[in-house]
Formats: structure tokens, C-alpha cells, sequence
């Protein structure tokens, strides 16, 4: 019995630690702005992809106007003026296929608005007819309605500005009635190099 205990304490010193495995960061997004001022600015790593998250807070209009949208990064307060989307120089077409910026924008519900607000017809619609005539930003609708999803991507050396405005329904919870909305902001700016 003595020598079964040795052989069981034996092996029990000869096991070893198990390993720690490192476990994946999300990958740092270096020179992003904090929102200091109303613009900030995602720049998407040579041959990779990033994917920020905001939320977009609707506004019904008052008898004086529009209402007051509010676009924020995830996490803060402050309104979102300008989005800049920017790419680094990369000679190989094939990164550049690969590099993109997912946005993904949530829809928030303000409870004393009394209703419920979608994205809808598209979810954003520009100033003009082609207003971005290199077509580095295409948008999808998810989670019935409530998220927004920008997929940007720059494949030539190019800047534009795109002004546009989030488009939303308003389901009014009393009577049902559904209203369309747009706000007047952001701009978003894909440029490369950057």
C-alpha cells in the first residue's frame, strides 16, 4: 500500500501546470479620436477590419422644427457631427478588398416618446442623387429595424464627403398610425490614404 501511495504522489508531482492560453484583445483602433469635438475618426489597420458600435437616439419635431437626433459613439454623449472613416496606403488590391469599418448603429427608444422608432426605407438617405459616386458605403438593416449596419470600404485613392441624414419610422403605440422620419446629420468621409 506504502508503495501505491508513492507511485499516486509520484504522478501527482509529475503533472504539470496546465498552460495558459492567450486569449485574443480586440484589436486597439490607433489614432481613433475621443470625442472632443463633434468629430471622430476610425482608421482601419493596412489588410484588416474594425467594427465600432453606436447608438442613434430619434427625435420627433417640435412646433419650431426638426427634431433633435442624437448620433453617438458607444459609450458617450456627444453628438457625432462628422464620421471619418480612414484607410492606410496599400498598394495590394486584394487587402484592399479585405479592409473595411462595419458601423453598427442601434436604434434607441426614448420611453416618453410613446412610440417605437425602426430604421426604414434604406435606413439613411443623401443631400443628392450620387452622392457617393465611388459606392464606398453600403447599408444594411438588421434586427427588425432596430440596427444599422454601414459596411465602408475605400478601394482607390479617393476622399469624398457624404452628407446624409438617417431615415426612421415612428410607430405612434396609441393609434398606430406610422409616421417617416430624417434626421439632418452626420456627414461620413471614407478616405484613403489617410
Amino acid at each position: 500500500m506504502a508503495t501505491e501511495k508513492k507511485k499516486a504522489e509520484k504522478k501527482t508531482a509529475e503533472k504539470k501546470p496546465a498552460k495558459k492560453v492567450a486569449t485574443a484583445k480586440a484589436p486597439v483602433k490607433k489614432g481613433k479620436k475621443k470625442l472632443t469635438s463633434e468629430n471622430v475618426t476610425i482608421l482601419v489597420p493596412r489588410g484588416g477590419q474594425v467594427i465600432q458600435y453606436f447608438n442613434l437616439t430619434p427625435a420627433l419635431p417640435t412646433d419650431t422644427g426638426r427634431g433633435d437626433w442624437i448620433f453617438t459613439e458607444d459609450g458617450s454623449t456627444q453628438d457625432i457631427e462628422t464620421l471619418t472613416v480612414g484607410f492606410a496606403e496599400n498598394p495590394l488590391p486584394l487587402e484592399r478588398e479585405l479592409e473595411r469599418a462595419v458601423l453598427v448603429i442601434s436604434m434607441v427608444q426614448n420611453p416618453s416618446s410613446n412610440g417605437t422608432w425602426r430604421f426604414a426605407l434604406g435606413g439613411v438617405a443623401t443631400d443628392h442623387g450620387d452622392e457617393d459616386p465611388n459606392n464606398d458605403v453600403v447599408v444594411d438593416i438588421i434586427d427588425n429595424g432596430f440596427t444599422l449596419i454601414a459596411y465602408v470600404q475605400v478601394l482607390e485613392n479617393s476622399a469624398e464627403y457624404i452628407p446624409f441624414g438617417f431615415v426612421a419610422s415612428f410607430t405612434d403605440d396609441d393609434t398606430g398610425v406610422v409616421s417617416i422620419y430624417e434626421s439632418q446629420d452626420p456627414g461620413i468621409v471614407p478616405v484613403r490614404p489617410m
